[in-house]
């Protein structure tokens, strides 16, 4: 009897450990791991370099803020996307699970519409490249793009205030001169009024005169899955020290600094698609961080999963 009594008192202690460890452990997890793909430089490893922080003060900063799981719900309206370009159900191209195109031969050129079910929108307008020095000005592409996102009915989510702009440029052979030809206009998105990292964005593209060639809307429908089990900043900082924690650092450069300063910290989101093709929001820590050089000190941000 007092050997089944015993046995049976294990067993509940067994048990409790077990369902201890297994709860911590998922306190601990993350749902799903973010690959931050290849770091801005694969020179110098963040581990290998001292950081230097006030882990209580940059505990505090994000101590009452509440971030969640984001999960992106399929499109169902192709329809009535291809009508904001319009499109119409005879000039559907291609229709498989997951894609639907349009084609539109015109005097211009040929329009391409191609609607994924992630959310994902690829237009081309039929409009040619230019190969003269473009007319128009940045500020003015930056304009332009909010006509066109208006004008294509993709407004409805909340934009970052900033941008971030490219050149298509072609130098003159004989002159030797390289000049700009057109502009490609990249905006952000916020999740929750903070910024939204990863693939979701928007990217036009403008000749010379100022004309859209090319609109890609990468901006899934997301609902809210579950509130995220952040973990401790401090805990974050430790991990990435060991070389235990994926980062994603925003300082390009050959060589590794002397020492990384962490001076601040804010809690943003990190989107990316997932084997099942559905895009996953989930937070994420960005360091603000100074690296110190011999010459020089330079700013730059630390990515790291925060759930």
């Amino acid at each position: 009897m007092r050997i089944k009594r015993f046995l049976t008192l294990l067993l509940v202690v067994l048990t409790l450990m077990l369902s201890a460890a297994c709860s911590k452990h998922e306190i601990t997890k993350s749902q799903y791991a973010i690959d931050f793909g290849e770091v801005a430089s694969d020179h110098w490893n963040i581990s290998n370099v001292k950081m230097e922080y006030k882990a209580d003060e940059l505990s505090k900063k994000i101590a009452d803020k509440e971030k969640f799981v984001y999960i992106s719900s399929e499109v169902e309206n192709y329809e009535s996307i291809a009508e904001k370009y319009e499109f119409t159900e005879s000039q559907v191209f291609t229709k498989k699970e997951g894609l639907l195109s349009y084609h539109d031969e015109t005097e211009n050129g040929t329009r391409i519409l191609m609607i994924e079910s992630d959310g994902t929108i690829t237009y081309f307008t039929g409009v040619k490249e230019t190969f003269f020095e473009t007319k128009v000005s940045e500020a003015d592409c930056v304009e332009l793009t909010k006509i066109a996102l208006k004008q294509y009915g993709l407004t409805e989510k909340d934009f970052d205030d900033e941008c971030y702009i490219s050149t298509s440029c072609i130098t003159d052979p004989v002159k030797n001169e390289t000049m700009i030809i057109g502009y490609t206009v990249t905006v952000y998105f916020l999740l929750d009024d903070v910024k939204l990292f990863g693939e979701p964005r928007a990217n036009i593209q403008f000749n010379g005169n100022g004309e859209v060639i090319y609109l890609m809307y990468c901006m899934p429908d997301f609902t809210k899955s579950e509130t995220a089990k952040l973990l401790g900043v401090k805990r974050v900082l430790k991990l990435i020290e060991k070389g235990e924690m994926p980062v994603m650092c925003g300082l390009d450069t050959d060589d590794a600094p002397d020492k990384i300063t962490i001076e601040d910290v804010d809690i943003c989101y990190y989107s990316q698609t997932y084997d099942d093709g559905m895009q996953i929001a989930q937070p994420i820590y960005v360091f603000s961080a100074i690296g110190h050089f011999d010459n020089e000190e330079i700013p730059f941000t630390i990515m790291a999963q925060a759930n």
